[in-house]
């Protein structure tokens, strides 16, 4: 409690002294200011500025766009009476270009340096003395020779002050916008490099590196607003440092998620993402220092939200009571008064005695600091209780050493034995991995010859499927040839029995020639009844003829059907050529018989006229019929033989008939047991191929066991190790 009664009290006293400036004589500067480009230092001794001289207001900004760097600004300053009897002073204020003030053409003072080396500072307010004797009916002649440091110059208001404002100024606000600057920055630089070695010593603690970065970061914005050195061209540092304060935000916001032991991977994601952009905006905004100073303004944005995230955090911590949770909050809520201080005077468009800004931001850091540090003295504390804990468990530990150096002497043995043992199961081990390698080419080889097999019998299934369907055909002809050798067999007895009678007409016809020759007188009506008996002659004849032709049309079919056979059917081609010369002859017979009717038909007509010829005719033609009747005879006998003939071929084609059934059925059972064998060496090589799989399996776990075997036979040998160096150990 008394340490927040005192740093209550220390912040009222700062504002106390910030308000101060109220009660000083301060008069501004009101006069026609001249500007002129380029640099004489001859032009602080004219008097009066000529027509070469421009107007400028003042306050306000210069452009430097196309212009030389140097210029210089002058007027005949009036004075308030009040300054008649009392020293006078002339207060800057805020001016971005280095400026050396010329009264009555001697130098007086400057504001940064313009030579040897360019040198400003953006917080620095400047202040001088004005001679006494300068001082002429009221006026003063004011030269400032300016020199640019960026795209623009911009001057704030000038001010005549007195005695107390000029002793306030260097006493206290120097102090408080410089030296106290320099001081915050080298305490962090100090307490960043402790943080440092932190992490170094133990690189899981996240946390110190961050708050190191956000120290390190920091102390370069402190460094900037304390010094007046340009160490870079003016607008990059000013960048670089204003950055470098979005950075330190950024960085407590993932601090303090580290800190705590939460997440922060996404919190440390959008920073990354916020500094990149706003990184890129501070680079472009180089281009000119209005730009710059827009984009700072912007960049407020980040920091304040970076703040209200802080005091989210803090704010959810103390509510579950999380340890240093309310320390922190406190110590922050302190420090952003400072930060309320400047957002005042900018909200009343006022220049404040002194930037606290900075104050804020170190303010949060020692607040975190101390945090740190009393947490680690509290661990100190707790490494105190923890050496003593050590001290007596090293006691134990002597005692265990003694048991230990009982144990020693059995773990060598244990180890030796594990030794042997393991070298025994590493020797079974090779020789399983040897058989089982051995194993698996045999199950290899097997596969290969069943998959072969397995190829051999699928193209036999192929073939005996074709023999079936060739077997299938050849049934098919042979009960074709079954029934046409019926019909054939059927037109022979036909025609048998058509020569049969023939034959039996042959004798007739014999033995009326003999009567014809006996009774001539009879002549013409034998010849009615020849004429007669030539007309159903010549129907018989035609049916002869009908049944040659059948019978050649069987004979050509028994041929086709034979050829279509092949060899089976050759003998059987044979006996249908026959056949067919058979039939042919019996036509050529008919035809001769028809043509021999047809002749008596004719001489019947002229029986009359040719009655002394008939004898002979009629010798002729007993003669022929004889010839006829043996022709017949033969004929009748020929047909005999072929009727028995197709007889035996008739039951030879149903033989082959029955047959070719058998083949089939016996075709159809390879079929089925060549697709069962099939199928059966598939499986077979399913198998093969599970074995070999389940061998290589066995090769895998064979060679898992070696390695393991290996680890366990360096592990006894780390035993025996062990064992030895406890030994050792123990003896010391």
């Amino acid at each position: 409690m008394k340490h927040r009664l005192v740093l209550i009290c220390l912040v009222l006293s700062i504002f106390a002294v910030c308000s101060v400036s109220a009660k000083d004589l301060m008069e501004p500067v009101k006069a026609d200011w001249k500007i002129k480009f380029g640099d004489d230092k001859n032009w602080a001794l004219t008097p009066d500025a000529d027509s070469s001289w421009e107007a400028i207001e003042l306050p306000g900004i210069v452009d430097m766009a196309g212009k030389p760097e140097m210029f210089w600004i002058k007027a005949n300053v009036p004075y308030p009476a009040i300054f008649n009897d009392q020293d006078m002073y002339l207060e800057f204020g805020r001016c971005i270009s280095a400026v050396e003030v010329y009264v009555d053409g001697i130098l007086m003072g400057s504001h940064g340096t313009i030579e040897p080396s360019f040198n400003i500072s953006h917080v620095e307010n400047s202040i001088m003395r004005i001679p006494n004797i300068a001082k002429k009916n009221g006026h003063v002649s004011i030269a400032l020779r300016c020199r640019a440091g960026t795209t623009h110059s911009s001057f704030a208001q000038f001010y005549f002050v007195d005695n107390a404002r000029y002793y306030k100024l260097v006493l206290y606000q120097q102090f408080l916008n410089n030296t106290v600057y320099y001081m915050m920055a080298a305490i962090c630089l100090f307490i960043g490099l402790y943080f440092v070695f932190q992490y170094i010593s133990d690189k899981k603690e996240k946390s110190s590196r961050s708050f190191a970065i956000m120290l390190f970061t920091v102390s370069v914005y402190f460094l900037d607003m304390a010094t007046g050195k340009t160490f870079i061209p003016f607008i990059w540092q000013l960048s670089i440092s204003r950055f470098c304060l979005v950075c330190s935000v950024a960085c407590i916001t993932v601090f303090i998620r580290q800190f705590f032991k939460r997440p922060y991977k996404n919190v440390r994601l959008v920073a990354y993402g916020i500094l990149v952009i706003v990184g890129g905006a501070f680079a472009y905004g180089t281009k000119s220092i209005l730009l710059h100073e827009k984009i700072f303004t912007l960049s407020l944005i980040p920091i304040f939200s970076g703040i209200i995230y802080l005091y989210y955090v803090l704010i959810k911590e103390a509510a579950a009571h999380s340890k240093n949770a309310k320390k922190i909050l406190v110590g922050i809520s302190i420090g952003l008064t400072f930060a309320f201080h400047d957002i005042v005077y900018q909200i009343r468009g006022e220049i404040p005695f002194a930037w606290l800004q900075g104050f804020s931001f170190f303010f949060i850091d020692a607040t975190m600091f101390f945090v740190v540090a009393v947490e680690n003295i509290q661990n100190k504390e707790k490494i105190s209780e923890f050496i003593t804990t050590t001290s007596q468990q090293r006691d134990k530990l002597n005692e265990v050493l003694t048991a230990a150096s009982k144990l020693s002497a059995e773990t060598m043995e244990i180890s030796a034995s594990l030794d042997e043992s393991v070298l025994k199961v590493a020797e079974s081990v090779d020789l399983s991995v040897k058989e089982a390698g051995n194993i698996a080419d045999f199950i290899r080889q097997q596969n290969t010859a069943v998959k072969s097999t397995s190829v051999a019998l699928g193209e036999l299934v192929s073939s005996v499927r074709t023999v079936t369907g060739e077997v299938q055909s050849e049934t098919d002809v042979m009960n074709s040839t079954v029934e046409e050798t019926k019909l054939m067999i059927d037109g022979v007895n036909q025609v048998a029995d058509a020569i049969s009678a023939t034959a039996e007409f042959s004798s007739s016809l014999g033995g009326l020639t003999k009567t014809s020759e006996n009774d001539v007188a009879q002549l013409v009506e034998a010849m009615e009844t020849i004429k007669n008996s030539s007309t159903e002659i010549l129907g018989v004849v035609q049916i002869v003829t009908d049944f040659a032709q059948q019978t050649n049309m069987l004979a050509m079919n028994a041929s086709i059907e034979a050829a279509h056979a092949g060899i089976s059917g050759k003998g059987f081609a044979v006996i249908a050529h026959e056949i067919k010369t058979l039939a042919a002859a019996s036509s050529t017979q008919a035809d001769k018989i028809k043509d021999i009717v047809t002749v008596i038909d004719t001489n019947i007509g002229k029986s009359f006229d040719l009655s002394l010829r008939v004898k002979s005719a009629l010798a002729q033609v007993a003669k022929d019929a004889i010839d006829s009747s043996t022709q017949i005879n033969e004929s009748v006998e020929s047909m005999q033989v072929q009727r028995q003939a197709g007889k035996r071929i008739s039951e030879a084609t149903a033989t082959m008939s029955a047959s070719a059934l058998n083949v089939k059925r016996e075709t159809d059972q390879q079929y089925s047991y060549s697709q069962m064998a099939s199928s059966n060496m598939t499986e077979l090589s399913d198998i093969a191929e599970r074995v070999q799989a389940a061998v290589s399996d066995i090769n895998t776990r064979n060679r898992q066991l070696s390695e393991q075997t290996a680890a366990l036979k360096q592990l006894a040998h780390r035993a025996k190790d062990a064992a030895e160096g406890l030994n050792k150990l123990i003896a010391k």
